[in-house]
């Protein structure tokens, strides 16, 4: 049994640039205009977007969801991620 996963933020933290952000930090992209929330995987971006500043990042961010062009970067860690056997 899994139980819950639930993303944990850090509070007023920012690495500036993706490319240093350590591997073991969470991102998650959240849309601010519908709320919408999905991980971010740092592989799929371009080639050309590997050492941007975060804030370059965001302003190419497309929500799924809604469309809006209104994406934030949110970095942490997941908690809750407990396993039985």
């Amino acid at each position: 049994m899994v139980g819950a996963r639930r993303f944990q933020e850090f509070k007023d933290w920012s690495p500036g640039y993706i490319n240093v952000t350590p591997e073991h930090v969470a991102i998650m992209a959240e849309c601010t205009a519908c709320g919408a929330a999905r991980e971010f995987a740092r592989e799929s971006l371009p080639s050309h977007l590997q050492f941007s500043l975060i804030s370059e990042i965001e302003q190419r961010l497309k929500c799924t969801e809604c469309g809006a062009k209104a994406g934030k970067l949110k970095f942490g860690f997941h908690v809750g991620e407990h396993h039985e056997h």
